[in-house]
């Protein structure tokens, strides 16, 4: 099983490494984040220019004015204004290219991670909440790195330059403010946990909504056979609304912050009236209470980056918890062009975590090159197990499973699993054309001349002709218009055109109407030719003619024989098979 490494306890319990892993991604697009910062810096120093202007402006201007001023003061103005637009302009853009940017890094990151992820991994994860990683996530985690920390440099150069220009009018009356500004720190200290707990509650209401919808949709058919549309709206219904109940507690405390900001503001603004009305010029005047008008909106924002800062770091936990777990383990070396196809089990023992009994107990058995092997048993019994194995889908705890005599686990992963070809009741399609899902991963090079031949093989050929755009036809959702059968016809197409010489079938005909399982059945007598196969089947009549079956109950192998020996021990698949002939 996946374990996660030590580096995500350090980013969960220590905010600070984990932002400076944050950084790191942004200041990749270095060039383009120095010259937001610039022009960040630019437009922050604006502001105080403005107020000196306007003070210029209000004394000289209306009292002293000449015809040099009428004209000078003006075109100040406007030069001032226009750099300022231009520096939003590049302050902005340059920091969403960096933004996009590190969304795209991180999305390319956690995708390629999920696919080196353990099977195990995803039986424990809902395929939504893995979704609302990538999109909704990574999209708060970009929000402070990038823009959150501009913001706050934009708003914190203003308020350094509004303050030094405070004092420079007046000191004294300066240290009014000082004197407020503590108690707005002490204020968003306290806030600050529970907007970074109620951060993390967002999150997994976000990830419930995905899985949810996802679930709802995918499953369309048997909601609507089963009159769940109410059950499903409840559902659905129920965790939007906690959504919005977790999303208005954060507009609340950020709310408040702001409230906060705005009554010491008001106390600050009032004193400063009280004093300047005797004390200022009227330029003097207009240029303090501007500057004390104007350090409230960045303050403001600062406080309001703490809550972008707290959501951002909860989804940096998330997504980086995801990052942070350990690949597919494969330490292996070991390779080979193609496999002759022996497989052997030495007391092999498997138990899942939290599982109180082993799901298989000291299995061990041989399977020639070439030879047909079925498993049957109750659901339960072991047989999924057993054929995870293989592939290394799953570990095993004790023992070793051989293949032409050499451990699977000194096998390179990617070579081993090329040696196999699966064929399951849960085909998995995917929504592109009938070619590229024969033709698909490592088989994508394949001519359009031997898909037709796999296609053939598989009895897939004639319907594929009958479709409008042949191999080229899109197929849907989960290949939602193709038949059961075609389905199937189509996986084994993909299989026969792979040509792995041991072939895994896991309840392949199961779900077919007699006339599909019949072409199906064809389909995979070829497939099965030259290669070693295990069968799983519920089916005992698609067995009959296996080299041996192998009868399994709690994880270990009850008979061993081919269908003629096994009916004559009169045991346990003897039971078993007359109970489905009479069910039948």
């Amino acid at each position: 099983m996946a374990r996660k490494s030590s580096s995500e306890s350090v980013t969960i319990t220590q905010p600070t490494l984990l932002y400076k892993r944050l950084f790191a991604y942004a200041w990749q697009y270095k060039l383009h984040f120095v010259w937001s910062m610039i022009a960040t810096a630019v437009l922050a120093s604006s502001n105080t220019v403005f107020l000196a202007m306007i003070k210029k402006v209000t004394d000289e201007g209306f009292t002293r004015t000449s015809a040099e001023q009428a004209y000078i003061l003006p075109l100040m103005l406007f030069g001032l204004m226009l750099i300022r637009a231009i520096a939003s302009f590049f302050s902005v853009y340059s920091l969403r290219i960096v933004a996009r940017s590190v969304v795209e890094v991180l999305r390319k990151q956690v995708f390629a991670k999920l696919l080196m992820l353990p099977v195990s991994f995803f039986d424990k994860n809902s395929n939504g909440l893995l979704v609302s990683k990538m999109t909704y996530d990574i999209e708060r985690l970009s929000t402070v790195v990038t823009r959150s920390a501009l913001n706050v440099l934009c708003d914190v150069l203003t308020v350094i330059g509004l303050v030094g220009y405070m004092l420079y009018l007046d000191w004294r009356l300066t240290l009014i403010f000082a004197v407020v500004a503590p108690g707005m720190g002490m204020y968003l200290a306290r806030t600050t946990p529970k907007l970074r707990a109620n951060a993390k509650k967002v999150q997994q209401a976000v990830g419930e909504i995905t899985k949810t919808a996802e679930e709802a949709i995918a499953a369309q058919r048997i909601v609507k056979i089963f009159g769940a549309q109410t059950f499903e709206n409840d559902r659905f219904g129920e965790v939007v609304s906690r959504n919005r109940r977790l999303e208005l507690r954060t507009a609340r405390i950020s709310g408040l912050n702001s409230l906060m900001i705005e009554v010491l503001s008001a106390v600050s603004l009032g004193l400063v009236v009280y004093y300047a009305l005797s004390q200022f010029t009227i330029g003097e005047f207009a240029a303090f209470v501007g500057a004390l008008m104007m350090l409230i909106a960045p303050i403001k924002h600062i406080a309001a980056a703490n809550e972008d800062l707290q959501i951002g770091l909860a989804a940096a936990q998330s997504v980086f918890g995801v990052l942070d777990i350990e690949n597919e383990v494969d330490r292996g070396h070991y390779q080979v062009a193609r496999a002759r196809g022996a497989l052997r089990f030495e007391q092999v023992s498997v138990r899942y975590p939290e599982a109180r009994k082993n799901a298989l107990s000291a299995l061990s058995f041989d399977i020639q090159p070439g030879e047909k092997v079925a498993l049957v048993g109750r659901s339960g019994s072991g047989k999924t197990t057993l054929v995870n194995l293989l592939p290394r889908f799953y570990e095993s705890q004790q023992g070793k499973v051989l293949l032409d005599g050499v451990d699977v686990n000194n096998y390179q992963l990617e070579n081993l699993r090329a040696q196999f070809s699966l064929v399951s009741q849960d085909i998995v399609l995917f929504n592109d054309s009938v070619f590229n899902n024969i033709a698909y991963g490592a088989l994508r090079d394949a001519t359009e001349q031997e898909v037709i031949e796999a296609a053939k093989a598989a009895n897939a050929w004639e319907f594929i002709q009958q479709m409008p755009s042949g191999l080229q036809s899109e197929i849907g959702d989960r290949g939602v218009r193709l038949s059961g059968g075609q389905r199937q016809r189509i996986a084994i197409a993909r299989a026969i055109l792979k040509n792995a010489p041991i072939l895994l079938l896991d309840e392949a005909t199961s779900a077919l109407d007699s006339e599909s399982e019949l072409h199906v059945q064809k389909a995979l007598d070829r497939l099965m030719q030259n290669r070693t196969t295990i069968v799983i089947a519920h089916r005992l009549s698609t067995i009959e003619n296996s080299d041996r079956i192998f009868v399994m109950d709690h994880g270990k192998i009850m008979e061993t024989g081919s269908h003629q020996e096994l009916l004559a021990l009169n045991g346990y698949y003897n039971k078993l098979y007359h109970k489905q002939f009479q069910d039948d």
